[in-house]
């Protein structure tokens, strides 16, 4: 069955979680938008890390037995979908935006916006939505860049930036990742292993 939680952290935030799913005390849930549904954890989901979505916009849909570690972050203006049985491991950022504008004048106003008045409710950050399929594993200190899919049993090694796309059961590693070998698939679903 969904709960609807209201967490405090350094805000007031909400979000969706199903059965069995922890905000660890490490966790941070900043849902600038104030709508549940715009952050959504599956069936045992742990959060040692932060997820936020912007005020003018983003979604973020975990999966079931899905880890997010410490000093780890997710921030979505676009949308952020993650499978199940992914591992993001600690110190990862993945963003589906630039986070600020590339012109110097309009990040300089984007910045006294967000001191002045918190974040905008209208903005443009070059969104693209990222999406990272069942069974990936993340290593720690890796940045997931707008607009890449990692595909389905991959494995991005610790420390790279991962600026394309990856491949169903690739290995990559790398600034900027890049592949290092083709990965096994496994001789049975997964899903299976309960």
């Amino acid at each position: 069955m969904n709960i609807i939680r209201k967490l405090f952290a350094r805000k007031s935030a909400i979000c969706c979680m199903q059965g069995g799913s922890k905000i660890h005390p490490s966790g941070n849930i900043c849902n600038l938008q104030n709508n549940p549904s715009s952050i959504k954890l599956g069936d045992h989901t742990h959060i040692r890390g932060e997820l936020m979505v912007f005020r003018h916009g983003g979604r973020i849909c975990m999966g079931d037995f899905c880890y997010l570690g410490e000093g780890s972050r997710i921030w979505s203006s676009a949308e952020v979908i993650i499978g199940n049985r992914v591992l993001i491991s600690h110190l990862v950022s993945i963003y589906d935006n630039t986070t600020h504008p590339l012109r110097a004048d309009l990040r300089h106003k984007h910045y006294r916006d967000i001191i002045n008045s918190g974040h905008p409710v209208q903005l443009k950050l070059g969104e693209r939505p990222v999406r990272i399929e069942n069974d990936v594993w993340i290593g720690s200190h890796c940045v997931i860049l707008r607009g890449v899919t990692i595909g389905r049993g991959a494995v991005v090694g610790a420390g790279s930036i991962v600026t394309k796309s990856v491949a169903k059961y690739t290995l990559v590693a790398g600034n900027p990742a890049r592949v290092i070998r083709q990965l096994e698939e496994p001789p049975q679903d997964v899903t299976n292993l309960g």
